[in-house]
């Protein structure tokens, strides 16, 4: 039977039962907003238009049990909402004395979660190999980002938190970032640049100038593929809008399916040999879905090219675990390349002895028809 909502607070109680099929992340906020709304009898207004979105990402199961979303979004709520404060909306930067730290205080976004564990995964410290390890670290029990003072973590928290949030810097921090404003710098990371026709690597430091010691910089794509490895960036007009040297220059790059060949003439041009088979790699069972099953299409669509251009291809055990004196056919020429079949890119792939050449990230844009 279905029952007439007169308040939010009603509709939360059936989202809390079996009529809807919430996630995980959800079930923790219906809940919390449960115990708010009945027990504080208070809640604040950012978490009453984050439960509005959550009534639209849930609007065809709604639907299923007979509601329209508009109708329960226009409902009352019986509780007081209170205006949100902005230590509690913003991104906040600040010092902490106490422990030596950078910290980050941000509210709940698994966007901003998401893209931010990419970023620093995918994020090449080069003014210190001290600084090869994760940046920013979740304290639980403090419930904030925390980091040492180095440039590479401040800086990747200036480029990705304004993305989400309004951010706020306090203390010596918003100091340093108003110094840092208050010049115009074009190049902010290592970039090769093309000056009165000579290439050169701007920003530069002694561990790049040492690794670039015996380079012959130029606009080919051997030499963008083998200084991305270096982390460096491409200014794009040497780029210039080509699509060998897009894929040359950046050491993580996406490719569609049906650019499979071009992408594997590439890599025999780049004088690959070996593919490592990462995330996201089909494995064959009895019983599959039809969302794997077109997984698995694709995956031989590719293994197919591969085979065609002569690639070979390993599991990442097979490949790291051979023995030294092992020189066979099966031996590894040069440093491999990963290929995977999902975004998530972990960061021991980026740095030390298993490193990989470049990161390819297989995509499948390819319309579905429903029949």
């Amino acid at each position: 039977m279905k029952v007439e909502f007169t308040s939010k607070e009603q509709v939360i109680f059936f989202m809390m039962t079996t009529s809807i099929s919430l996630s995980h992340y959800d079930y923790k906020f219906i809940s919390n907003m449960q115990s708010l709304s009945h027990d504080k009898k208070q809640i604040t207004s950012g978490q009453a238009e984050l439960f509005d979105r959550l009534l639209h990402k849930y609007k065809k199961q709604f639907a299923t049990n007979g509601y329209a979303v508009d109708d329960i979004e226009s409902l009352p709520w019986k509780c007081v909402v209170v205006p949100s404060l902005p230590k509690y909306t913003n991104a906040n930067v600040d010092w902490d004395d106490s422990t030596n730290q950078m910290v980050i205080r941000v509210p709940f976004k698994k966007d901003f979660i998401s893209k931010f564990r990419k970023e620093m995964s995918t994020y090449f410290p080069l003014d210190s190999f001290q600084d090869n390890t994760q940046m920013w670290v979740w304290n639980t029990e403090r419930k904030r980002y925390e980091s040492s003072p180095t440039t590479h973590a401040l800086k990747l928290a200036y480029e990705i938190l304004p993305q989400f949030f309004t951010t706020v810097y306090h203390n010596e921090i918003k100091n340093i970032i108003e110094q840092l404003e208050s010049k115009t710098v074009k190049y902010k990371d290592p970039t090769l640049v093309l000056v009165d026709g000579q290439y050169t690597v701007v920003n530069s430091n002694a561990i790049l100038d040492e690794l670039l010691a015996d380079v012959t910089l130029d606009n080919s794509a051997k030499c963008l593929y083998q200084i991305s490895q270096f982390g460096i960036k491409i200014d794009k007009s040497i780029i210039n809008d080509d699509p060998k040297l897009e894929f040359a220059a950046n050491y993580i790059t996406e490719v569609e399916v049906d650019a499979i060949n071009d992408c594997c003439e590439w890599l025999v041009e780049l004088g690959v040999n070996d593919l490592v088979l990462g995330r996201g790699t089909p494995e064959y069972r009895s019983h599959i879905s039809k969302t794997e099953s077109q997984s698995i299409g694709v995956f031989k669509e590719c293994r197919e090219a591969f085979a065609n251009h002569n690639l070979r291809i390993h599991k990442s055990g097979d490949l790291f675990d051979l023995p030294e004196d092992d020189h066979n056919e099966t031996t590894v020429k040069g440093v491999p390349v990963l290929v995977q079949f999902n975004s998530i890119v972990e960061p021991e792939q980026c740095h030390g002895d298993n490193r990989n050449g470049k990161i390819i990230i297989i995509t499948n844009r390819r319309p579905v028809t429903i029949k």
